[in-house]
């Protein structure tokens, strides 16, 4: 019996370990899963509070980025009328003016008319603004709007609150220097006469004809037209995902929606109520709103969404974003299910483990929690490497690839913080546009890594050169825009630009090669160039062309005096696209004058361009243009053909036929059809080439002179004659004699002006006589004015003279009836 209780001891011994610790371990593992469930539950509940608390107050940063936008695009309305009203005047006042400097020999009403019909037609703020001019005693010059109240007077013309109008905006432009703002009120056209609405309008005093010249706007056309605008721009915003930007009025009508899906409780059209709901509990400041339609929740899913409702004042407009909670809701039920399916293989592990021994129940559970912990490790390391690619994703959205500099959208975010501190702060804004000059020939020279690695050369002294407040942008290419904040005068962006300069002074380093650069600068500031981050960045490129056409390595600050030079260059190049086909375009004849003979030997063709409202425009200013947008071709070869054809009709071929010199554009003579097309104009006309001088200057020569020599040699071969003009104002004038096949050198003008006066210029031209007759040329002098200078031209030598002693450029009429009919 003893022993029967030993074994049974032993047993006990035996097994009760093992029992209890089973038992135990099964009843730890049994409460850790409980507590796990327990914990899983506030987890997901926790969870769904998170994120209806991030959809809330990502709502609510939607609606109020929307709102403030509004609101600061409503409080610019006048600010932003006023500048586009005198910026029109402005734009007007310059066509007057230069309408009136070319055609001062003109009387007043020819040149009154050539005004008043280039400003009629014009028309902006969506075609409702036009330009009227007023003498300053009353009399109406032009009314774009109404051309029968023209020539009658406006001087006792009042708004509906008594004022008068013309006479008050009068007293405002003489008391302002010359050009002022006006408000009046007056009924609009179409409407009744009893209803006023306010317009602001700015006059400019025109002084030749004392004139002013004004427009005007209503203050609530421009306010309708922004409106128009941002219901079309604002629903656009960024936002985030399952959110929804609208706006409605106090109505509840739909204004602008952002989604699509009809069945969200806010987008029912169907349900005023909810619309309604939403309008009366809009306030100024802000505030949520929570809407649950039960029509939505049939199906058993709830639909209730949340939004945030902001109101602005003056407009009844209410803008709003919302998220509905169902994503929340299916978003919450996958994460229960995966939580769920992890405890259910916790306990199926459990029990499996608990038929084993302690031991292995031990050597069991490690191996668990160690492939536990190593699982949540990687789930750990996965929310890591996603946070770190997010994160990447968004540098990558607003910087660029090569410089890791901001790109324009970023520009446009700092630009606009900028001038958020400078109104505040009470500063300035500088915007400045920098060009790498020849950046083009370095890729040429040295293939596009070298210039790649230029760039990130020049960026990396940018980076250290500048504070953390300054943006640098690579805005495209070899371009660069800076925005400077902070600044507190004009001065300080000049030093800043000096600073950009001083940059450029060293040599760069790019793979063991020595390249020294510049570059070429446009600067803007606000706010008295705009007031708009890309109106900033637009003034200050127009003037980097400037710079960059007039010096390369200079910088140029915008301002209203260049500004309407640009304008008016914009509008001589859109006119001298059509010149030729409306036959604006025509020749004039400048005849040259044997020294001995006092004959007429030949004629210099020259182009001129007379405009119907511009008048007489310059060939300096319209030949520079013509070759800048690539019509050269087109308006030489013109040229070309109407001089032979001209010459030939007056002068037939003979012993006495004259000659014609026509001037050839480097562009024009570099271009691959060029000896063709002439060769082919003359066999058509019927004109002896030999009769033909082609006249080219020296820049022609300066970049391909191989090709140069090549063309002219052919030219040569048929039987044309070239002329070497303007000869002595170059750099190797000498040495091209020596080269190229040249029959005539052109004396300039500079020296023969001084001929008679000073000893360097009449030694001068004695030498290149000398030279032109070792080398057998004939020489012409150009701008012969006087008696004197024509007597000691013919006792030097001087072949033929051009010039005022003789005659002024003829039309093909005159010179006919001057010098061919004897």
């Amino acid at each position: 019996m003893m022993i029967l209780n030993d074994k049974k001891l032993v047993n006990l011994i035996k097994y009760t370990p093992s029992i209890v610790v089973g038992f135990f371990a099964i009843t730890v593992n049994i409460i850790i899963i409980k507590d796990n469930q327990d914990k899983a539950r506030e987890s997901i509940k926790s969870l769904r509070e998170d994120i209806i608390e991030t959809n809330k107050n990502a709502v609510k940063q939607s609606t109020n980025k929307a709102s403030n936008y509004i609101i600061y695009k409503k409080e610019m309305v006048i600010d932003g009328l006023k500048t586009l009203s005198q910026q029109r005047v402005n734009e007007a006042y310059a066509i007057a003016t230069n309408i009136y400097n070319n055609n001062q020999n003109k009387p007043q009403t020819a040149v009154t008319k050539l005004i008043t019909d280039a400003l009629r037609p014009i028309r902006f703020y969506e075609g409702r603004g036009y330009f009227f001019i007023f003498q300053m005693n009353g009399i109406n010059v032009l009314h774009g709007l109404k051309p029968e109240l023209e020539g009658s007077s406006a001087w006792d013309a009042k708004d509906l609150r008594g004022s008068y109008i013309l006479r008050e905006h009068i007293n405002l432009i003489k008391q302002q220097n010359g050009e002022a703002f006006y408000h009046w009120w007056y009924p609009k056209p179409g409407e009744a006469l009893k209803k006023e609405y306010e317009k602001i309008g700015f006059g400019k005093y025109f002084a030749p004809y004392d004139w002013f010249i004004g427009t005007g706007e209503y203050i609530s056309d421009i306010e309708n037209d922004l409106k128009i605008s941002l219901l079309k721009s604002v629903i656009d915003f960024e936002h985030f995902e399952n959110e929804n930007l609208f706006i409605i009025d106090d109505q509840g009508n739909l204004l602008a929606n952002e989604s699509k899906d009809t069945q969200l409780a806010f987008l029912i059209n169907s349900n005023s109520t909810i619309t309604e709901k939403i309008a009366t509990k809009a306030q100024l400041e802000g505030n949520f709103i929570t809407l649950n339609d039960a029509t939505l929740n049939e199906d058993g899913n709830d639909r209730t969404e949340i939004g945030y409702i902001r109101r602005i004042k003056d407009w009844n407009w209410i803008v709003g974003s919302y998220f509905n909670s169902s994503n929340v809701n299916n978003y919450i039920k996958i994460k229960q299910q995966e939580t769920n399916s992890l405890n259910q293989k916790k306990l199926f592990n459990i029990i499996l483990l608990s038929i084993f021994s302690t031991l292995f129940m031990v050597g069991i559970s490690l191996i668990v929690s160690n492939l536990i912990a190593r699982r949540f490790h990687r789930i750990e390391h996965n929310i890591h490497a996603l946070e770190a690619s997010k994160s990447k994703l968004h540098h990558m959205a607003l910087h660029d690839a090569l410089t890791g500099l901001p790109n324009r959208i970023l520009l446009l975010e700092k630009i606009y913080e900028g001038i958020e501190s400078a109104d505040i702060h009470h500063q300035q804004v500088a915007i400045v546009f920098i060009d790498i000059d020849d950046f083009k020939k370095v890729n040429d020279c040295h293939g596009h890594s070298a210039g790649d690695e230029l760039l990130i050369s020049i960026c990396e002294k940018f980076k250290h050169a500048f504070e953390s407040k300054d943006t640098i942008s690579r805005f495209g290419g070899d371009e660069f825009v800076f925005c400077f904040p902070q600044l507190n005068n004009l001065n300080e962006a000049y030093l800043k630009v000096a600073q950009i300069q001083q940059l450029f002074d060293e040599k760069f380093i790019v793979n063991g090669r020595e390249i020294m650069t510049q570059c070429s600068i446009g600067v803007s500031m606000y706010p008295s160039d705009d007031s708009q981050p890309e109106g900033l960045i637009r003034k200050a490129d127009i003037v980097l062309y400037k710079s960059k056409a007039e010096l390369k390595g200079s910088a140029t600050f915008y301002n209203y005096q260049l500004n309407e030079q640009i304008q008016y260059k914009y509008l001589l190049e859109a006119e001298l696209r059509v010149a030729l086909e409306n036959e604006e375009i025509f020749l004039l004849y400048q005849p040259q004058i044997d020294t001995k003979t006092q004959q007429i030997i030949a004629v210099e063709a020259l182009a001129r361009w007379e405009h119907p409202k511009l008048g007489s425009i310059s060939p300096d200013d319209f030949i520079c243009i013509a070759e800048e947008i690539g019509i050269i071709k087109e308006i030489g070869l013109f040229v070309f053909r109407q001089a032979c054809t001209d010459i030939l009709s007056v002068s037939p071929a003979g012993k006495k036929a004259i000659n014609v010199s026509i001037n050839i554009s480097q562009k024009q003579l570099m271009s691959p059809d060029f000896i063709e097309s002439i060769t082919q104009t003359t066999d058509e006309i019927g004109i002896e080439r030999h009769r033909i001088t082609l006249e080219i200057t020296e820049n022609v020569m300066l970049n391909e002179l191989e090709k140069t020599y090549d063309i002219l040699t052919e030219l040569k071969k048929r039987s044309f004659c070239i002329s070497l003009d303007d000869f002595g104002t170059g750099y190797s004038s000498l040495s091209y004699l020596n080269m190229l096949p040249f029959d005539e050198v052109k004396i300039d003008r500079c020296f023969v002006n001084n001929i008679t006066i000073s000893k360097q210029s009449k030694a001068l031209i004695k030498s290149i006589l000398a030279i032109s007759d070792a080398y057998g040329m004939i020489t012409v002098a150009e701008g012969v004015e006087k008696k004197e200078q024509l007597t000691m031209l013919h006792s030097l030598g001087c072949n033929l003279i051009q010039g005022y002693y003789f005659d002024k450029p003829l039309t093909l009429s005159t010179l006919h009836n001057t010098y061919l009919m004897q």
